[in-house]
């Protein structure tokens, strides 16, 4: 019999959100992956570079970092040092190694297409834009350290919502903005992460 050769995989968000939401999804579904930075904190782009190259260093077998960009766009210095990064890391050498996973404007938007019935394209120009209408299928859903310990993200929105449904409305959604880049619609691209997990 083989034995089964667990993958490394680092999974790098901006803040809190995106930790206890993978945190929940690693425990639910035993997982043996780590969520980095090891505490939430809100990160900005310099740092995450960092642990993506600590991470590297350490050979990971995969590195997924999490951006929402609604904060990428309201700092243009920071969005350059992105699209810098970006294309650095989309070289022949880190394919398949380094992921980065964008939502806009936030991962709520991954959230909330566990419950919309169909694929609509939206426009939100920041998070707190989309939290009314997330709150119509999370009642008193907010963004704090103190909701995201009281609530199994994951969980909630498995046994409320539907997790095949948002894999496909985001991948809908993603070709949709490929098609049309220049409306800038909401999109996530969390489904990659959720396959990749699947998959390995």
């Amino acid at each position: 019999m083989g034995r089964t050769v667990t993958k490394s995989i680092a999974i790098i968000g901006e803040g809190e959100t995106e930790w206890f939401y993978f945190d929940s999804l690693r425990v639910a579904c035993r997982y043996p992956f780590k969520v980095a930075p090891d505490f939430p904190q809100h990160s900005d782009i310099k740092h995450m570079l960092k642990l993506v190259e600590s991470y590297l260093n350490k050979q990971y077998d995969f590195i997924v970092c999490l951006f929402d960009m609604d904060r990428l766009l309201q700092y243009p210095s920071e969005m350059r040092l992105y699209q810098k990064a970006k294309k650095e890391y989309s070289k022949k050498k880190y394919t398949e190694k380094v992921m980065f996973v964008e939502t806009n404007p936030c991962t709520e938007f991954w959230f909330l297409l566990h419950f919309l019935p169909n694929v609509v394209c939206r426009r939100y120009e920041s998070c707190e834009q989309l939290l009314p209408e997330l709150q119509k299928y999370m009642p008193g859903y907010e963004k704090t350290k103190r909701y995201f310990i009281r609530t199994n993200l994951y969980k909630y929105l498995t046994e409320n919502g539907d997790l095949e449904r948002a894999m496909s409305n985001s991948e809908k959604l993603c070709q949709l903005c490929q098609e049309s880049p220049e409306d800038l619609k909401a999109y996530s691209e969390i489904h990659q992460v959720i396959r990749l997990l699947t998959n390995i």
